[in-house]
């Protein structure tokens, strides 16, 4: 059987590194820690793992950790994530170059229960065409090289980057249901904010522009024409705020939902356009 590399980048991760370490340590792969400049207690926690420091951003951090690894496969998930016991098991049943793992969400409260269908996938929205993330990925290490690695110059969005690269040249990409990573949410509003702008301002650095995105610039455009020429038009508001509720409330089922969703939809769409704005006015040139 191949060596398995697993990669993980952390930044001020002392709060859940230990639940993931716990849970890697048992296996028999090697395991890289890449920190990215950690204050508090992170590179402590990972005491007997291989751990190397610098100022690196997560895609530096990946391909840092890539090119120290013996594996010939590598596998990512992140540090905020913590594996179900049978991960990396599941994740090497499936024979492809790369393969894209599974997550849920572990939400600690209602805000983060209500965040988690704005951010992951749910199983019920599984599409034909499942792309990897590094929450829970597998790929061969030659490939990796070949593909040049994740983007240096992106600190976000830099899987949904790689990923679009592989698909571009014809990889092929199995998925694995079953190795399954539970993800932390972000705790408050005011993260979640700072999180989706993050990753809008990135997809345009990785000359991305999602379909939902254009549809959402659309959607605001036309609802703000349309209330310009008829007030009562207005009344798309009331049923844009139903919409919110309707179309995530079976993940969540709790009355606190009618709250809390409309205003992640809200504070989700103000800050995707924002970003996806500043991220047009700004973007690097390669």
């Amino acid at each position: 059987m191949a060596k398995v590399s697993i990669v993980i980048t952390v930044l001020n991760e002392e709060k859940t590194i230990k639940k993931l370490l716990d849970v890697l340590r048992k296996s028999s792969a090697e395991i890289i820690v890449v920190d990215g400049g950690s204050t508090d207690n992170t590179v402590k926690l990972c005491r007997g793992i291989k751990v190397i420091s610098g100022k690196y951003n997560r895609s530096e951090g990946r391909n840092i950790g890539v090119a120290a690894a013996k594996g010939d496969i590598i596998a990512f998930t992140d540090a905020g994530c913590v594996p179900e016991k049978d991960w990396l098991k599941e994740l090497l049943k499936v024979k492809a170059g790369v393969v894209a793992g599974f997550y849920r969400g572990l939400p600690q409260n209602i805000f983060e229960k209500c965040l988690v269908p704005y951010v992951l996938v749910m199983p019920d929205r599984i599409g034909s065409e499942f792309l990897p993330s590094t929450r829970s990925m597998a790929i061969k290490r030659e490939l990796f090289l070949k593909m040049g690695g994740f983007d240096p110059l992106l600190d976000t969005s830099e899987d949904f980057e790689f990923a679009n690269r592989l698909k571009k040249a014809g990889i092929k990409i199995g998925f694995a249901k079953d190795a399954i990573v539970g993800w932390y949410p972000r705790k408050n509003l005011k993260s979640a904010a700072w999180m989706f702008l993050k990753f809008a301002v990135s997809d345009i650095y990785a000359g991305i522009m999602r379909p939902k995105v254009k549809f959402l610039i659309l959607r605001y455009y036309l609802f703000f024409f349309l209330v310009f020429v008829n007030t009562w038009f207005g009344l798309l508001a009331v049923f844009y705020i139903i919409w919110s509720v309707l179309k995530s409330y079976k993940y969540v089922r709790d009355w606190r939902a009618f709250y809390w969703l409309p205003v992640i939809q809200l504070t989700a769409d103000m800050m995707v356009i924002f970003g996806t704005v500043m991220g047009l006015l700004s973007r690097p040139k390669k």
